[in-house]
C-alpha cells in the first residue's frame, strides 16, 4: 500500500499561501494563468517524471542475478516519481462506464457478471479561470483498472519502464535500443507528498528545484487525492510515488545481458491521453551499470524462439539470439531477431560488450503439407446426394468455403446433402505431431541434503519458453494425505489448481495443468493444504532447463532451496497442420424435359389402341392398357388411367411425363341399357348434319361435342328428356376433321363419330 503523508501539509504550506486570496477548484480569485496579465485561461497541470528520485529515492535501482534471488530474478527494482509542477490540478474521474472485451456497461454489478475484471472508462477535468469564477470541463482519458496486487484502481498505460543501450548519434533516449522492459503500468495517481516535502522530486525545465513558494497556485486541486474509484488525481505543487518495493516496479533484464553501462528510461503517459501544459517533459533517463549479469568474457549466446520450432507448411517462427552488438546467422542475417519459414538447422554468432559467442543449432522442420490433395467429383441428378472422395491416405476434412467455413465431415469420401445444383465442396488433409514429452528438474531428492518441510507458502519459480502441458511430478511425502498443488502466474494469480491423494513415501503425482508462455510462473501448495513434502536445502544448482520449453530458475526462499516437486514431466501440444483445401466439384444435372402426344383424355372400351408418340425418343410408356408404345382402351378397361412416360438421359437423370384419359362404355352397351341409338345424317357432312336418337323413358340428358384430342367444343343440357329427338346443327366456325357427338343419359355416355369434311 502506498503511504500518504497528507497530515504534513498544513505545516508545509507556505505563510503567504494563507494571507492570498483562495486558488481552489471552486473559487479562481487567488489562480494566476500561465501567461501574464491573463484572467481568461485554461489552468493545465504539466506532469513530470523525476530523474532525482528514479536514482535516488530508496537508495536507487536494484538490480537482480537472473537466479537464486527468487522472484525478483532477473530484475532491476525501480522507483517512479511524478510531479505536477503545471499551473492546473491533474484530476480524472469515472465516467460510470465499464468496458468488457468489445461491450461497453452503464452499471459496475452488470459489467461484473460479464468478466471478472471489468475496465473502467475515466474523463480528466481541465479547470478554467475567467476572473474570480473557477469552472472545468471534461475529455475522455483512457481507463483505470482494479489492480488486485495494491488493492485498488490503477489509471491504466500511466508509466513505462526500460532498459536501453546509449545511441551516441541519437540525443533522444526514448530512440535508444531497448534491452529490457517492464509491462505498461497501472498507476493509482494520488497526493502522495508536496514538493517541498520531497525535496529535489520537483524541477524545472532548467533543473532548479522547486518547493511549495514556487508554485504561483499550489495545492490547486486540494492536496487530498487518493486512490478512490471516483476520482484521483495530483495537485500542483504535489507528487506521487510508487516505490521499488510495490508489485510490477521492474524492468525484466533478459538471460544472457552482459554486465556493463545501460541507461534506465521512465517514461509516464507513454500514449498521450492526458492534456497538459507540455507534453515534452514526460520522461527522464539515468545511468545504469548492471554487474550480476554475465561477466566479461563468460558470455553464453542462445536463441529463443517465438514459439514451436516444428512449422505446419507456410507458417514462420521468430528466432531471437540473445541480446548483443552484433548478430551472424547461419543463413547470413545479421539482425538480431530472424524470420523463418523453411526447415534446417540455424546458429548464430553473437558479439556483446561481454564477448562473442556460437549459439548451439536450433533445428527448424515443416510438416508436409503444403500441397492441396487431390479430389474427385461427381456428376449427379438434381436434388439427389453425390459421393465426392479424394486421393491419398490420411485425415482429410470437408468443408463448405475454400477457407474458413463450416466442417462439413470427415473422411476420404463425403456424401453430400441433395443438390439443386452444381455445388463446389473443398477438402483438405490434417497431419497432426504428437507433442514431444521431456522432463526437468533434478529426478529425485538424492541430489543434496534435507527434510520434510511443514511450510505451505514455499513454491519454485519457472520460465515457460512456450506453451506446455505439465502433466506430473514426483513427491516424497512424509505422511499420507491429499495436497492440493497450484500453478501461479508471477503476480500470484491462480492458473491451475488439482487436489490430489499422496501416500506416504516417494510417488508421481498427475497434475495436467496448462501452462502458457510466460516467466516467472510459480508452482507451490495452496494456503489451505498440507505440506510434508521432502526439499532439499543443499546440491541444488539453478537453473534446471530444457532448451526452448522450460526453466526452474529460483525457489521462493532462494537459490540454497529446492521446494518439493522433483522430475517434471513436460509435453509440448500437438502440431496440428493442414493443407491447403482443394475444390471438389458436384456436378447437379437437372432432369431432362420430356412430353408425348397420341393419347386423347376420352375413349370408348370398344375404340382401338393408339399409338403413343414420346419427345425425346427412346423412353418408356407404363400404365393400364399400356403394350410398348401403343394404349389400349379396351385392355386397360372403364375408368380413369394415368399414362406415364419416362426418358433417361446420358447422365442417368429420369425425365417424367404424365397425361390422364378416361375409358367408358362402348355405345352398344349404352344404348341397349336405354334403348339409346345416336345418329348423324349425313355422315360425312360439310357444317352441317342432324343428329336424331330415341330415348325410351325420362332421363337426364345432355350433349357434348369432343375433338379427337379431348376438347370439348359444344354442349347442350336437355334436362329431363323423352322420346324421339332429330335437331340440325351448322358447324360455324370450327375446324374440318373428326368429331365425336356424346350423349350423356343419367351419367352413362354413348358416343358416335362424324366427319366434318
Amino acid at each position: 500500500m502506498k503511504i500518504r503523508f497528507t497530515f504534513l501539509l498544513g505545516l508545509l504550506l507556505p505563510f503567504w499561501a494563507a494571507a492570498q486570496s483562495p486558488c481552489t477548484t471552486t473559487n479562481a480569485t487567488g489562480c494566476v494563468c500561465a501567461q501574464n496579465g491573463q484572467t481568461n485561461c485554461d489552468l493545465l497541470p504539466d506532469i513530470t517524471v523525476s530523474a532525482w528520485a528514479l536514482a535516488n529515492y530508496m537508495a536507487g535501482p536494484t538490480e537482480y542475478p537472473q537466479t537464486g534471488a527468487g522472484v525478483n530474478n532477473g530484475r532491476i527494482r525501480v522507483s517512479g516519481s511524478t510531479p505536477n509542477i503545471g499551473y492546473g490540478s491533474f484530476t480524472v474521474g469515472s465516467l460510470n462506464q465499464w468496458v468488457c472485451g468489445t461491450d461497453t456497461f452503464t452499471d459496475y454489478n452488470t459489467a461484473l457478471l460479464n468478466c471478472t475484471n471489468p475496465t473502467q472508462l475515466i474523463q480528466q477535468k481541465i479547470y478554467h479561470k475567467n476572473g474570480n469564477t473557477m469552472s472545468f470541463s471534461t475529455r475522455y482519458a483512457g481507463s483505470m483498472t482494479y489492480h488486485p496486487g495494491h488493492g485498488h484502481m490503477h489509471v491504466d498505460d500511466w508509466a513505462t519502464f526500460t532498459l536501453r543501450t546509449e545511441d551516441l548519434n541519437d540525443p533522444n533516449p526514448l530512440n535508444w535500443p531497448i534491452v529490457g522492459e517492464g509491462a505498461k503500468l497501472g498507476f493509482c495517481l494520488m497526493d502522495y507528498g508536496t514538493c517541498t516535502q520531497y525535496n529535489g522530486h520537483c524541477r524545472d525545465a532548467q533543473n532548479n528545484i522547486m518547493v511549495n513558494g514556487d508554485f504561483p497556485n499550489w495545492g490547486l486541486g486540494g492536496g487530498q487525492y487518493n486512490c478512490s474509484p471516483v476520482e484521483q488525481g495530483i495537485s500542483v505543487g504535489h507528487t506521487d510515488i510508487y516505490s521499488e518495493n510495490l508489485d510490477l516496479m521492474w524492468i525484466n533484464v533478459p538471460p544472457g545481458t552482459c554486465n556493463g553501462d545501460y541507461w534506465i528510461v521512465l517514461e509516464v503517459d507513454p500514449n498521450n491521453n492526458f492534456l497538459e501544459a507540455n507534453e515534452t517533459n514526460n520522461w527522464c533517463a539515468i545511468p545504469f551499470t548492471l554487474t550480476q549479469q554475465v561477466p566479461n568474457g563468460q558470455f553464453v549466446a542462445d536463441v529463443t524462439p517465438s514459439g514451436s520450432t516444428n512449422l505446419c507448411a507456410g507458417d514462420a517462427v521468430t528466432l531471437t539470439a540473445t541480446q548483443g552488438v552484433s548478430y551472424a546467422w547461419s543463413n547470413g542475417a545479421t539482425t538480431q531477431s530472424i524470420n523463418v519459414t523453411t526447415a534446417g538447422s540455424y546458429t548464430c554468432t553473437v558479439t556483446s560488450q561481454c564477448g562473442t559467442d556460437a549459439t548451439s543449432p536450433i533445428v527448424v522442420t515443416t510438416s508436409n503439407t503444403a500441397t492441396a490433395p487431390t479430389g474427385t467429383g461427381a456428376t449427379v441428378c438434381q436434388n439427389t446426394s453425390a459421393t465426392l472422395s479424394v486421393n491419398g491416405a490420411g485425415t482429410f476434412e470437408w468443408y463448405d468455403a475454400l477457407t474458413g467455413g463450416n466442417l462439413l465431415g470427415v473422411g476420404s469420401t463425403f456424401t453430400t446433402p441433395p443438390l439443386a445444383g452444381t455445388t463446389d465442396f473443398y477438402v483438405e488433409r490434417i497431419e497432426t505431431t504428437p507433442g514431444a514429452l521431456s522432463n526437468i528438474g533434478p529426478a529425485t531428492g538424492a541430489i543434496g541434503a534435507g527434510a520434510y518441510h511443514q511450510t505451505n507458502t514455499r513454491y519454485l519459480i519457472f520460465d515457460a519458453a512456450t506453451d506446455f502441458t505439465l502433466n506430473s511430478v514426483w513427491v516424497d511425502a512424509g505422511s499420507a494425505g491429499n495436497r492440493t498443488i497450484e500453478l501461479r502466474d508471477a503476480s500470484n494469480a491462480v492458473l491451475a489448481s488439482v487436489t490430489q491423494f499422496v501416500p506416504a513415501g516417494q510417488s508421481r503425482v498427475s497434475l495436467g495443468f496448462s501452462v502458457p508462455m510466460g516467466s516467472n510462473h510459480r508452482l507451490g501448495l495452496s494456503t489451505g493444504s498440507i505440506a510434508d513434502l521432502y526439499r532439499n536445502s543443499a546440491g541444488v544448482v539453478y537453473p534446471y532447463n530444457v532448451a526452448n520449453l522450460a526453466s526452474i530458475t529460483g525457489s521462493e526462499a532462494g537459490a540454497q532451496y529446492y521446494y518439493f516437486f522433483y522430475d517434471w514431466e513436460l509435453q509440448t501440444a500437438d502440431m496440428v497442420c493442414s493443407t491447403p483445401r482443394a475444390t471438389v466439384t458436384a456436378i447437379a444435372t437437372p432432369a431432362p424435359t420430356v412430353n408425348f402426344t397420341g393419347l386423347a383424355s376420352n375413349y370408348f372400351s370398344n375404340d382401338p389402341a393408339v399409338t403413343l408418340v414420346g419427345n425425346p425418343a427412346g423412353g418408356t410408356f407404363s400404365g393400364p392398357g399400356v403394350s410398348g408404345n401403343t394404349f389400349n382402351p379396351s385392355v386397360a378397361g372403364v375408368g380413369t388411367h394415368t399414362i406415364t412416360y419416362t426418358y433417361t438421359d446420358i447422365t442417368g437423370c429420369e425425365g417424367i411425363a404424365t397425361m390422364t384419359t378416361t375409358v367408358d362404355l362402348f355405345s352398344s352397351v349404352v344404348g341397349a341399357m336405354f334403348n339409346v341409338m345416336p345418329a348423324v345424317l349425313p355422315n360425312p357432312h360439310g357444317g352441317q348434319y342432324t343428329l336424331t336418337f330415341d330415348i325410351a323413358g325420362e332421363h337426364e340428358v345432355s350433349l357434348s361435342m369432343i375433338t379427337v384430342t379431348g376438347q370439348v367444343v359444344m354442349t347442350q343440357d336437355f334436362g329431363i328428356y323423352s322420346g324421339s329427338f332429330r335437331q340440325s346443327f351448322d358447324m360455324g366456325k370450327l375446324a374440318r376433321g373428326v368429331y365425336f357427338l356424346e350423349l350423356d343419359v343419367d351419367g352413362q355416355k354413348v358416343r358416335t363419330k362424324m366427319v366434318y369434311q
